[in-house]
């Protein structure tokens, strides 16, 4: 995953955005501390379906086993 401090991201705004569209992660930095991230779409939508199941998950693992 590369990494790109904040200040720099901002003038290469939209190289970066096509690096992510090419399915690239990028960690943005401040003070060498991680503050976001960009990612491509295809993640972002893999990662809002395991938010949606994990409510389901939970609620059969409490409810299923009587314990």
């Amino acid at each position: 995953m590369r990494r790109i401090q904040a200040a720099g991201a901002r003038k290469n705004f939209s190289s970066l955005v096509t690096k992510s569209v090419a399915g690239e992660r990028i960690k943005l930095t401040r003070y060498n501390k991680t503050v976001a991230i960009l990612i491509p779409k295809r993640d972002l939508e893999q990662l809002e379906d395991c938010e949606k199941e994990m409510p389901a998950r939970g609620k059969r693992a409490r409810g299923g086993t009587g314990s």
